[in-house]
């Protein structure tokens, strides 16, 4: 985004030069600035994006801002020149200068911030290590290597073995636990990185590890050396010189956490002011309406497994024994009359809002559950495959499934793997134009009711 703004800043002082403004009109100079500067980011973000792997290599960061600004610019001028008018030409050459001066000390300035972060250790990975092995202790010694200029923080080695045939370290980190305890600390620590190393001959181990790491933000992958070998057709990655295979990918990149959050926070905030007075009124009906808390909180399952309190219109009897497993199934007696209007209009899920004002949830994701929630008697993570990964986003008032008719409680195991599916898809293929889809849904569906849309319980599949 700073490049962005830094090529649009130059193409206005560049539209100001008076050699600029003897070749062309004053609309003609902008608007050919405008047009040089989004070509010019547009091959920034696509050949050399700023990742910190760049950044931190300065005499790269300082190719980059030279080379493309020359070439945009350069083509353009020997464009114009071809076409026979050697004083727009000029004029078109101080393009890339404006450009390179305000790039140029961007890119030497964040390369520096870059270096000072990862030594500073705020910009440095959090990695976690699976498996007490000698890949381990090989890896280990070559990510902290002084010459390594991304030396990360090592989180820990992790290992299912008993604490008796587990060693107390690995290559000067200690084994801190088992794969439980890594998947504990992810709730408090961050971590960005999870690696299994393990040979392939112990497939069904990397399995179970990947399986109990689902929950997590985290990237896995799998260390690729001595007996394990690339498949043949996959993508590998390099981490310290070692190829890795990727097995789970971060469901939402940095910039995209960044964005949606800032959409989050922006649109909860406007609409909370807005519908204060609905909230106020729902709230004096309800105190009216007989004995309990106006708000109901209950714990609920968010990201990385981490549980935090849910906020809701009170719309049951109170009863404080009634610890939420079982859901509201139909015509549900616990629904109180007033209960029973808040929650076909939706109101009673308003003071969620709070929730994403609070950092916990987002406007759009999968629904928050309770933990071991119960579907036709059983807990839902023993009946649905795959059911932890849909913890690897922050959960959301509304939702893909939610939008497609998939609304209330899962009353048995089909409706509660379509649901899931559902999740997993949202997660799998989120863009921000997919949240703006299922916000504007939601809002004919509260406005026109639930039957606005046809639900279409398999276009999960389409996405």
């Amino acid at each position: 985004m700073l490049d962005l703004v830094a090529v649009l800043v130059a193409s206005l002082l560049w539209a100001d030069a008076s050699a600029v403004k003897a070749a062309f009109t004053p609309l003609e100079a902008q608007l050919i600035g405008i047009g040089l500067a989004g070509l010019c980011w547009a091959a920034i973000v696509s050949l050399t994006p700023a990742t910190l792997g760049r950044l931190l290599d300065v005499p790269w960061a300082i190719a980059d801002s030279l080379l493309l600004p020359a070439v945009v610019g350069g083509g353009a001028a020997i464009f114009a020149y071809l076409m026979g008018d050697s004083h727009v030409a000029a004029a078109v050459l101080l393009w890339p200068v404006a450009t390179l001066s305000l790039l140029l000390p961007l890119r030497i300035l964040f390369a520096g911030l870059a270096r000072r972060g990862v030594r500073d250790g705020w910009l440095r990975r959090r990695i976690a290590i699976v498996g007490a092995t000698d890949m381990s202790s090989e890896l280990i010694h070559r990510l902290t290597d002084p010459t390594n200029p991304e030396i990360p923080d090592l989180v820990g080695v992790f290992d299912d073995r008993d604490a008796t045939r587990r060693p107390p370290e690995v290559g000067g980190v200690g084994v801190r636990g088992d794969i439980a305890e890594l998947c504990r600390r992810a709730q408090t620590e961050r971590l960005d990185l999870i690696v299994i190393a393990l040979p392939l001959s112990r497939a069904l181990d990397i399995l179970r590890s990947v399986q109990q790491v689902q929950a997590l933000t985290a990237e896995v992958v799998v260390l690729l050396e001595g007996q394990n070998a690339a498949p043949q057709g996959t993508r590998v990655s390099v981490i310290a010189g070692y190829p890795v295979l990727q097995l789970v990918r971060q469901p939402l990149q940095p910039g995209a956490v960044l964005a949606k959050g800032m959409i989050d926070y922006v649109l909860a905030a406007v609409a909370l002011l807005l519908v204060s007075p609905i909230l106020l009124a729902a709230a004096l009906a309800i105190r009216l309406s007989g004995p309990g808390p106006v708000l109901f909180r209950q714990p609920r399952v968010g990201r990385n497994g981490r549980i935090f309190n849910i906020l809701k219109l009170r719309t049951l009897r109170w009863d404080p024994e009634d610890d939420g497993r079982r859901g509201v199934i139909a015509n549900d007696s616990r629904v109180t009359r007033i209960g029973h209007v808040l929650r076909v209009l939706c109101v009673d899920e308003l003071p969620q809002l709070i929730n994403v004002l609070r950092g916990e949830m987002s406007l759009v994701g999968p629904r928050p559950h309770v933990a071991h929630m119960l579907v036709a008697g059983e807990p839902i993570e023993q009946l649905v495959p795959g059911y932890g990964a849909r913890h690897r986003m922050k959960p959301g008032i509304t939702g893909w499934a939610q939008v497609n008719g998939l609304s209330g409680t899962m009353s048995d195991v089909a409706m509660a793997r379509v649901v899931i599916a559902h999740d997993l898809a949202y997660i799998s293929e989120w863009s921000i134009w997919l949240d703006l889809r299922i916000l504007a849904r939601t809002a004919v569906i509260s406005l026109f009711g639930r039957n606005a849309f046809d639900a279409q319980l398999r276009e999960w599949r389409g996405l």
